[in-house]
């Protein structure tokens, strides 16, 4: 087994090596002249106190020991095969002594294939080794993914009983990473027994807190587990009756950090208050107990919702979670009794206050600007995943407040809910804030526009500027004067993976705001879709009519902005644009605009689309950003327009009046002999006299426009209106 070590530079590039796990082990126990490590350790207290960054951090490479990576053909770092380990991190520790004993209790489990002092000094990494029940790995990424995470998720609870401080619950990943670290002394245990796991549906209820309990069963000393699993292993059997589902579970870590220093706090005064009755131990299941710690709780300052994950959390099995609930809530309303009562006068500003200080206390709320509705989750560092606020949601919301003895209703919940109490949220500026100054110097959205294979040499640098376009239109206001005013249109066969490639352009995180279901038609949905949307794809684009093509869906990919009245809204309001248009067809001849169809990036693929390989969208944006903040254009001059022009002429769908005119019509140059000046209305009878009845009058002014922007064609004024030149076949 090879562990990968990555270090990233200063010019943010990746240089990758591997090792043995026993050769990292023997480079942990000293460090270079550099020495990076202490330096860290010695800087640290400094660094928190005054939200210092440590100047030295890239020269300590990260250790990724969840999977061996490797460099493909394209320098992109990928994911080769699972080493069957996952990481752990315990934090808390205030010295290295601490640090040690940490580490002793994670030996103590068979499973632990090593325990290492993190570079910080003040925590341990633990790796453990899983497998499946028959002791074998998953050979592809998306398997090893699934075991993992829940692998991780039995793991946190296991560890979490038997070290003297918490797991850190952080989100799992098979790209887990530590930094390379200084240990006199790490554990290391190459015959480690594997922790197997059942791939069946978890859900997670109850843990054990010791090898003897539910939800670990299995010993080395047997021939094999009861789930049948090879001998030398430990089984992981699932639990049913889950109040929650641990593999969405994480973790917001300096909450958590200070959080736990007050239950741990709470718990040595009333350890110190009552040790005259428990002697060597107290029993942390006496409601008793559990109460005086809660009103501890309370004194020190922490949320109730926030006190009662984290006694459930260190009373494991032994009480159910609505019994602990009740305990919290009756020691939290006799401290709140003890408050003085509000005169009547001011009752209902005690009750709004109360109502808001009940749901903040439970819950933790944001105003997600781009969809536009207010999102939840628990109050509490054990962070699920957002969700909306929806009707159902907030009449729970009513029902636990008047359960709690609030005189609300749901008008006030929906008021405080709708109001601007709640903290604006924006995802797209959360992500790209993720990604910015990262990049690493290389030029991948110009790489990954020659996945597309096409004879248009212009085609990578069109799509270099309509990327930065559209990553632009993502940061734009309402009061921006300009859009993206251009669409990558993608012309092929069926099969060559055109919408695969559309879809990959926004990362996952990101991928709500792809839309490839427009219905252009409705244009009141086609506005919101614009402000709500990141990326629209215009698929099966030769159903666009001629009418609709020329004239709305033109109108609307040059729009800066959107103005709509909003749902039960009492007048038209002004609203950012965030979406950018791309187009896919089967069809070649489906650009209808006579006036030349600049809107569109026509490209015609001469094979399949190369989607083998996962863009890296952290460098794609990270790339998009420098440029834009460089003041790199995000829009084409009038060279470039005359050039998309032109190259849109071969996909131009001409009607029969202008393929006609071809026929019987050559643009001429002055000096030619038999050239001829005709007006619009001439040349139109010569047509209709050839196509029959099949041009009615009212054509003229179509063929007039048509007349007006065809190239190569000289024209003047005269007192007859314009005159042309052209030269006749016959």
């Amino acid at each position: 087994m090879k562990l990968t070590l990555i270090r990233t530079d200063k010019k943010n590039r990746h240089h990758l090596s591997t090792c043995t796990m026993e050769a990292l082990t023997e480079r942990m126990k000293s460090e270079n002249q550099d020495a990076v490590v202490s330096a860290l350790r010695r800087e640290l207290p400094m660094m928190q106190a005054y939200g210092m960054k440590f100047a030295q951090l890239h020269k300590l490479p990260r250790v990724y020991v969840a999977s061996s990576l490797s460099k493909d053909e394209h320098d992109e770092v990928v994911f080769r095969q699972p080493t069957g380990l996952l990481l752990l991190t315990a934090k808390g520790m205030t010295d290295l002594n601490e640090v040690e004993r940490a580490k002793q209790a994670a030996a103590a489990l068979p499973m632990t294939f090593a325990a290492i002092a993190g570079a910080s000094g003040r925590s341990v990494k633990i790796l453990v080794r899983i497998a499946r029940p028959d002791g074998t790995l998953p050979t592809d990424e998306e398997s090893w993914k699934q075991l993992y995470e829940q692998g991780y998720a039995y793991a946190v609870r296991l560890y979490d009983a038997v070290l003297p401080h918490p797991v850190t619950h952080e989100a799992a990943s098979i790209y887990a990473s530590f930094r390379m670290t200084l240990d006199a002394q790490p554990y290391y245990n190459p015959k480690a027994v594997a922790l197997t796991i059942d791939h069946s549906p978890l859900t997670i209820d109850h843990y054990s807190s010791s090898l003897g309990g539910s939800a670990v069963d299995g010993s080395a000393d047997n021939p094999t587990s009861p789930g049948g699993a090879p001998a030398g292993s430990y089984s992981i059997v699932n639990v049913q009756g889950a109040k929650f589902s641990a593999q969405h579970k994480q973790i917001d870590f300096g909450k958590y950090a200070d959080n736990e220093f007050l239950y741990q706090r709470a718990c040595e005064i009333v350890a110190d208050k009552w040790h005259n009755c428990f002697g060597d131990g107290y029993p942390n299941d006496d409601e008793a107990y559990v109460a005086e710690v809660a009103r501890q709780l309370c004194l020190l300052g922490m949320g109730e919702e926030e006190a009662m994950a984290h006694l459930f959390s260190h009373l494991w099995s032994r009480q159910e979670e609505a019994h602990v609930r009740a305990i919290v809530a009756s020691a939290y309303a006799e401290a709140a009794l003890r408050k003085p009562k509000a005169d009547e006068a001011v009752r209902v500003r005690r009750e709004t206050s109360g109502l808001i200080a009940f749901l903040q206390k439970r819950y933790v709320f944001r105003f997600n600007t781009v969809m536009g509705y207010t999102e939840f989750r628990p109050n509490n560092t054990y962070v699920t995943p957002y969700r909306p606020v929806d009707s159902r949601v907030q009449k729970r919301f009513a029902l636990e407040a008047r359960m709690s003895g609030l005189d609300v209703w749901d008008n006030d919940i929906a008021r405080f809910l709708g109001s601007d109490y709640i903290d604006n949220y924006d995802p797209v500026w959360d992500y790209l804030d993720t990604c910015r100054g990262k990049w690493d110097g290389r030029d991948r959205i110009r790489e990954m526009a020659r996945t597309v294979p096409t004879n248009n040499e212009l085609w990578p640098d069109w799509f270099y500027t309509w990327f930065l376009g559209m990553v632009r239109q993502w940061q734009a206001t309402e009061y921006d004067t300009y859009g993206n005013q251009v669409a990558p249109l993608l012309i092929s066969s069926q099969g060559y993976n055109k919408s695969t490639f559309c879809r990959s352009l926004l990362p996952p995180e990101l991928s709500w705001g792809y839309n490839d279901n427009l219905l252009l038609a409705e244009k009141r949905h086609v506005l919101q879709q614009m402000n709500q949307m990141l990326l629209i794809n215009l698929d099966e684009f030769n159903q666009v009519s001629p009418a609709l093509q020329q004239g709305f869906l033109k109108n609307i990919i040059s729009l800066p902005s959107i103005k709509i009245k909003p749902p039960y809204g009492k007048h038209v309001e002004l609203f950012q644009r965030r979406a950018s248009f791309i187009a896919a067809t089967n069809m070649a001849d489906v650009l209808t605009d006579p006036t030349g169809s600049r809107r569109f990036l026509a490209v015609e693929l001469t094979g399949p689309i190369d989607v083998s390989r996962r863009p890296n969208h952290e460098q794609l944006y990270a790339q998009a950003l420098a440029a834009l903040e460089a003041h790199e254009v995000s829009w084409f001059d009038d060279e470039q327009t005359r050039q998309i022009i032109e190259c849109n002429r071969s996909y131009q769908q001409l009607p029969p009046a202008e393929q006609i005119f071809h026929d019987l019509f050559v643009p001429a140059n002055e000096g030619d002999k038999k050239a001829e000046w005709l007006t619009t209305t001439a040349i139109f009878n010569v047509i209709r006299k050839e196509a029959g009845n099949v041009l009615k009058a009212n054509s003229l002014v179509s063929i007039g426009r048509m007349l007006s922007n065809m190239p190569n064609l000289v024209r003047k004024r005269s007192k007859e209106g314009s005159i042309y030149l052209v030269k006749r076949r016959k």
